[in-house]
């Protein structure tokens, strides 16, 4: 009764990682609302603008959780006429 399965077990590790990723979020979020009103990059002389105007560019969080995803997915196998059809579409 105390062992789990190998489709369980990797269950838990996607809810592990994907935990692991809130919390890199909200560290990430913390570290760009203490850092966003200082930093600011040089654009003339004696003007300057932020560096990261939106926090997606600081830490895009659907990035992080497809890869996730896109690990799970088992890959295709391309045969090796795979490509004819857009050859053929192309006419």
């Amino acid at each position: 009764m105390d062992r789990i399965t190998i489709p369980e077990y990797r269950l838990l590790m996607e809810a592990v990682e994907y935990r692991q990723i809130d919390a890199d979020y909200r560290n990430h979020l913390q570290a760009f609302l203490n850092f966003a009103v200082k930093a600011e990059k040089k654009v003339g002389k004696g003007k300057s603008v932020p560096v990261y105007k939106k926090f997606k560019k600081f830490y895009d969080y659907e990035f992080a959780v497809n890869k996730i995803r896109d690990k799970k997915k088992p890959e295709k196998e391309k045969s090796r006429f795979s490509g004819i059809g857009k050859f053929l579409n192309r006419g």
